[in-house]
């Protein structure tokens, strides 16, 4: 059986992206975030543009030699206050290849990738709760349930990214304000 191959992929991935994006949305299309109607009326253009590595999002795709067998994008927010979440989303591996590692490796390769944005101090996902084979997987990579209740039907999950603990301005500042006595009236 040959090695699977993990990579981010490039706007000349498209169809291929395209392809399984599409059977993915059609075999769980609660999974998804999208519908098959509203995946397959983009244009071309607009889902290559997706595509391309940005310093908020990258998909990743796993290889059995040159089929696209598997799926993961990573988004983060690039707003100043959340930037410092990103979203695991978009995961499919397809039926053929299931059981072989791909989806590990992808989770894997996202991960690693958080991991060199400094500003990055975890990754969320929803999973649908019952989604065994999803969650067994996100378990199996350190993602932990959050504490809240499943919404229609799905689960968040998180993991908290390795961070060397260090002192900032903004912890002083937080610390003197939990510290000011405030005189009653």
């Amino acid at each position: 059986m040959p090695a699977i191959t993990v990579r981010p992929l490039a706007p000349d991935d498209v169809a291929a992206y395209r392809a399984l994006r599409l059977a993915g949305i059609a075999e769980l299309p609660a999974a998804f975030c999208t519908t098959h109607a509203a995946e397959s009326g983009l244009p071309l253009a607009q889902i290559a543009q997706r595509l391309r590595a940005t310093s908020h999002q990258i998909i990743f795709g796993a290889f059995d030699e040159e089929q696209l067998i598997a799926l993961a994008g990573l988004r983060r927010e690039p707003i100043t206050v959340v930037h410092d979440k990103a979203s695991l989303w978009g995961v499919y591996v397809a039926p053929q290849a299931r059981g072989r590692g791909a989806g590990r490796q992808l989770v894997q390769a996202a991960i690693a990738h958080a991991c060199t944005i400094p500003e990055l101090g975890r990754v969320r996902l929803a999973v649908a709760q019952d989604n065994h084979a999803a969650l067994t997987l996100y378990l199996g990579c350190g993602f932990t349930l959050e504490d809240c209740p499943a919404s229609d039907g799905m689960l968040q999950m998180q993991l908290w990214l390795p961070r060397p603990v260090r002192a900032s301005a903004e912890s002083n500042v937080f610390m003197k304000i939990n510290t000011l006595q405030i005189s009653a009236k």
